[in-house]
């Protein structure tokens, strides 16, 4: 098949699943084009067989990988299509699969207004807060809803976005449900069990400490601020240090609580990272404090590489986190339950590493292999359809 993809650039779920399901379905033997603004962020892979197509010259933005831009100018919406309908025209495309709907659904429109029949399959996945943010928006949301009817199927990643979805676009049909994966041969376990060292955090030893991580963009829909203050209660039950591994717009305000409260030396600030798998390794317990999720990417990879998760029960996380079992869910703001939760945890080294094996085990239920089947599966069903 010749498969299109359009996707943001920058440091966030929909990108790299995206980047990553191009790379594997070129891995397949098929013909992939990947369409984004400027270079993506992620681990692109400059060998592989994907052909990037960048409506802006990299160099030549000044937006920040952390950041979701969606205000696309006209300029730039016009480069975007061109590009698009080029390929189209020399060599040719089965589908136009895009991740996030703002701005691709408008720009997906756009190429079937002009190509009319002669358009490829448009797909569209939705990943958050195109649903839970810009679904509710006055003007954009009855925009967005005309748009998604229009196109050839739509996809989101839970099955509880999927109803929002439904919802919030007033769709006739749910929205078919294709998970977020994992490479698993990235994210994994480390070898050697951990057990050992956990033993120790009840008698808190010198130098030996628990390591709570938080992976995210450091939007306010993260709210990494109750993350700093969730962590700064568990630090004064047990010994322990924070990595926060991204960057953001509320990162400013998380460095002031720790400076405020004493306790720099304590958190560990890793920046925006492409490779993440071998840091998670490292660490005992992921932390998620997010108001919305559609499913959190970065939870199904913690958990791959056998951590427990501690998460809000927002969206489809509990589609991903088994409340006990995998790891624990918390109410939205309950920041009191979240650290009971994890000094329990942490100071239970046996129950923390049957949790962590169990994530694991889950987690090999979204492995990449398959999903990528899954949707491979989607468009030959679609192109099937249509050639009847």
């Amino acid at each position: 098949m010749n498969i299109g993809i359009m996707c943001h650039s920058s440091f966030g779920g929909s990108a790299r699943i995206a980047t990553e399901l191009a790379a594997e379905l070129a891995r397949r033997g098929h013909t992939v084009h990947l369409f984004t603004r400027t270079t993506p962020f992620g681990r692109w892979d400059q060998a592989s067989r994907v052909r990037l197509h960048r409506a802006v010259v990299d160099g030549e933005s000044d937006i920040h990988p952390a950041m979701l831009y969606t205000d696309w100018p006209e300029g730039e919406c016009e480069a975007f299509v061109s590009q698009i309908l080029h390929v189209i025209a020399t060599e040719g495309l089965d589908v136009l699969h895009f991740h996030y709907a703002v701005p691709f659904a408008f720009l997906a429109e756009e190429v079937k207004r002009r190509l009319g029949r002669a358009a490829p399959l448009l797909i569209g996945t939705l990943h958050g807060t195109d649903v839970s943010s810009y679904g509710r928006d006055p003007v954009k949301g009855h925009d967005l809803a005309t748009s998604l009817r229009n196109l050839d199927a739509l996809t989101s990643v839970s099955v509880s976005y999927a109803h929002l979805a439904s919802q919030v676009f007033g769709l006739s049909t749910y929205p078919e449900v294709i998970p977020n994966f994992v490479d698993l041969s990235r994210f994994r376990p480390q070898t050697h069990s951990r057990l050992d060292s956990n033993m120790l955090f009840m008698r808190r030893p010198s130098g030996c400490k628990a390591k709570i991580i938080h992976v995210s963009n450091f939007r306010r829909v993260k709210d990494p601020q109750s993350a700093a203050r969730i962590f700064l209660g568990i630090r004064e039950k047990i010994e322990a240090e924070f990595w926060l591994v991204g960057d953001g717009p509320e990162m400013g305000a998380i460095k002031a609580i720790f400076a405020q409260n004493g306790r720099e030396q304590d958190v560990r600030f890793w920046g925006l990272r492409r490779d993440v798998a071998p840091i998670l390794a490292q660490a005992h317990l992921l932390l998620m404090t997010s108001l919305f999720e559609s499913f959190c990417l970065a939870a199904l990879e913690a958990m791959a590489c056998g951590l427990p998760v501690l998460a809000t029960n927002v969206g489809g996380l509990a589609e991903v986190v088994v409340d006990g079992l995998t790891g624990f869910l918390f109410p939205v703001g309950d920041l009191a339950s979240a650290i009971d939760l994890a000094v329990g945890l942490l100071s239970d080294p046996v129950r923390r590493q049957t949790m962590g094996e169990a994530a694991a085990i889950r987690a090999r239920g979204f492995g990449q292999k398959r999903i990528v089947t899954t949707y491979e599966k989607l468009y030959s069903r679609l192109l099937c359809n249509r050639s009847q």
